[in-house]
């Protein structure tokens, strides 16, 4: 049903409540939420409206936070359109409810914004403080949309309880009621009576200008989808048609193969058919010389036993001059002994293509192209606020205090891809206990207000820092972690392999839990779909690698196995969450490129990655590994080919670009610039420091 769905479960509304800036959402979808991101006993605390950010309070004063979705009121404009069975939310008159009575109810107070039954409307009715209050039959609250919109649209003032709205101040644009307007507009040049306003605006037809910009804007949303949808069904279509490609390319290589080994075969019987002839020569020569060896032996063995000494004395001399020329001979043949291997040579590309896991032979693109749509026409221009991520902002870059020789940054526009920058160390900061106990860093992960999150396996730890690299706050774990991700805003969640969970927890200036997902994988490396939907990685008890997709409702949506021992490390997912990114330790340091669905992309090895550990994506989605023992970090394209070295130890490559400071790194994320990453360390025992570093991507 369009239009009529809920932002947040995507299903048709059920009990739809409205937000003071009029987005809707379920009921239980919207307690959930307020749940996850409003501390309990915060006075004074609010939440971000899930689709336009805007802070928004409680809903009256002095109710607990799980009560608040309840008393906002409900948008009954959507109710009025909903199917019969999806409006039953006045189930009881709320009088008899009180008074533990479940009733039927009837009408509706318009004023008290309650459900009554026949007898309480008569005693509402009778009652002198309510008996001018609009009561009306309930089912028209469904029916007639003159009360709907009276029932959605709030127009009581928010800053003084039972006032409602009188006047527009022009100048403030706002609308205000008495109190409002003396305390705040009495000095304003132009301020006009509610109705005269609404009047003049019907009449100028401002208001049918704000009706055609937003069919403008539906119309180009729906020609979106509907561009969407027709290029989905030629991606299926060119799609289908890629297996007989394949099976094209499949016959073509058989073929040139099936030429190969003809013409192989020619030549390993005309190499065969010589190496025999020299051989055969070689042992000719041999034997002839043998027998000749023989006979002068003979000859001298009979000389001596039957001879005289005058024969013996010819015999001996003799021979000894053919012992010189069989010696020299003999050695001559020695010199020239070689030994013959038979070994079948490849071409580098073909010996290349061998080695290749065979993904790299070919691969599948989906390639897009920006399509043209005409929008001169549009009254406005409206640009989505940008959104600050873990994984790369699109924006300016930000600016941060000068600590421990953190250089200040300037502000300016990205225009160079990060591919052709070099890694500038701009700052670091003492990350270890003040009781001398030591950490060991496997997780890092930066907010959207650059606060960082660490997490230590050691001391069973998650740790907080602001952007100016100040310690604000740890919290202990229930046992060690492994990996931390941002899942949205200021809540991050962390994995916990022992417990088969991952912890929610709630990050300002200090770290508040949240609650704990069960899992059937025992979770190590953690990475945010969606603000609805975690990937883990871990195995079960078969020591095969999973991925389980899990909702914040701790619901194994997925379940994709990878087929690689539980020898790996972190994962990543890349900007537009359609790629997983798994650094493994199995046979040999690698990184694993995954579509959603288990199909393998690419895998990433290098002689000089040894120990793959942390793995971060930057704004150009380029793919960033961190080698724990080789104490590098490689920058990778989309496609899998590595773009360039950076080494935080001793360089154990020739083409390695040295940050000139070791470094013994084990996690990897990016700011909200995303030209910056900070670089977690774990290093060896004895070192006395652990430090956190920070690096800039610069042109």
């Amino acid at each position: 049903m369009p239009g009529l769905r809920c932002p947040i479960c995507l299903d048709v509304y059920t009990a739809p409540k409205n937000l003071p800036c009029f987005h809707t959402y379920c009921q239980h979808c919207l307690h959930n939420y307020i749940m996850k991101n409003v501390p309990k006993g915060k006075k004074g605390a609010t939440f971000s409206c899930p689709e336009c950010r805007k802070e928004t309070p409680s809903p009256l004063p002095d109710i607990p936070v799980d009560k608040w979705a309840e008393h906002y009121p409900y948008n009954t404009v959507v109710l009025s359109v909903l199917p019969p069975e999806k409006r039953n939310i006045y189930k009881s008159c709320g009088s008899c409810l009180c008074q533990g009575k479940s009733v039927r109810p009837a009408s509706y107070c318009m004023v008290c914004k309650d459900a009554l039954c026949l007898p309480c409307e008569k005693v509402h009715m009778n009652t002198k403080a309510t008996r001018d209050h609009g009561v009306v039959n309930i089912q028209n609250l469904f029916t007639d949309l003159k009360l709907a919109v009276n029932l959605s649209v709030s127009v009581t003032c928010s800053e003084h309880a039972g006032k409602e709205y009188e006047f527009y101040c022009k100048k403030h644009n706002t609308t205000c009621c008495s109190e409002c307007f003396y305390k705040n507009h009495r000095g304003c040049s132009e301020v006009l009576q509610i109705k005269d306003h609404s009047d003049r605006l019907i009449k100028e037809k401002e208001s049918n200008t704000v009706v055609v910009r937003l069919k403008y804007l539906k119309s180009h949303l729906d020609q979106f989808k509907k561009i969407n949808e027709d290029s989905l069904l030629k991606t299926k279509a060119e799609m289908n048609n890629i297996p007989d490609e394949i099976e094209q390319l499949r016959h073509e290589l058989n073929t040139l193969l099936d030429n190969v080994k003809a013409k192989l075969l020619q030549e390993k019987n005309a190499l065969l058919k010589d190496e025999s002839l020299i051989r055969n020569e070689e042992n000719q020569q041999c034997e002839s010389m043998s027998n000749a060896i023989e006979n002068s032996l003979y000859l001298l063995e009979t000389t001596l036993s039957h001879g005289d000494p005058k024969h013996v004395l010819t015999t001996l001399h003799k021979t000894e001059e053919q012992l010189i020329h069989y010696e020299a001979a003999v050695k001559e043949k020695y010199s020239e002994v070689r030994h013959a291997d038979a070994k079948l040579s490849l071409d580098d590309r073909l010996l290349s293509l061998t080695k290749s896991s065979g993904t790299s032979i070919a691969k599948i693109h989906i390639v897009g192209k920006k399509h043209s749509i005409e929008t001169s026409h549009l009254p406005v221009t409206l640009e989505k606020p940008v959104k600050a991520t873990a994984v790369g902002h699109p924006a300016l870059q930000t600016q941060h205090s000068n600590v421990e020789g953190h250089k200040q940054k300037p502000m300016f526009l990205r225009s160079k891809p990060l591919k052709d920058c070099k890694p500038e160390r701009i700052g670091d900061f003492k990350a270890d206990y003040p009781n001398g106990n030591i950490p060991s860093y496997t997780g890092i992960t930066c907010l959207q207000d650059d606060k960082i999150v660490l997490v230590d396996g050691h001391n069973c730890s998650c740790r907080l820092y602001d952007a100016s690299y100040q310690h604000l706050a740890d919290y202990i774990l229930s046992s060690w972690p492994w990996d931390v991700c941002v899942v949205e805003g200021s809540q991050v969640a962390v994995t916990l392999p022992v417990e088969h969970a991952i912890q929610i927890l709630a990050v300002d200036r200090s770290i508040e839990p949240g609650k704990k997902i069960k899992t059937s994988l025992n979770c190590s490396g953690i990475a945010a779909l969606s603000r609805y939907q975690l990937c883990v990685l871990g195995s079960r008890d078969n020591n095969v690698l999973y991925w389980c997709i899990v909702s914040m409702d701790g619901l194994e949506k997925s379940l994709v196995e990878v087929g690689l021992t539980n020898n790996c490390s972190h994962m990543a997912v890349n900007n537009n969450r359609t790629r997983i990114y798994v650094s493994c330790n199995q046979d040999s340091a690698a990184v694993y490129a995954y579509s959603l669905d288990g199909t393998l992309i690419f895998k990433y090895e290098h002689q000089s990655l040894d120990g793959a550990s942390g793995v971060a994506v930057d704004r150009d989605d380029n793919m960033y590994v961190v080698g724990r023992v080789s104490r590098n970090i490689h920058q990778v394209s989309p496609n899998g080919n590595q773009l360039q070295l950076f080494s935080v130890g001793v360089p154990r490559a020739v083409d390695a670009i040295s940050t000139g400071i070791p470094i013994w790194p084990t996690a990897i994320c990016f700011t909200s610039s995303g030209d910056e990453f900070l670089i977690a360390e774990d290093p060896p025992n004895g070192k006395p420091v652990v430090r956190v570093h920070t690096f800039r991507m610069i042109q």
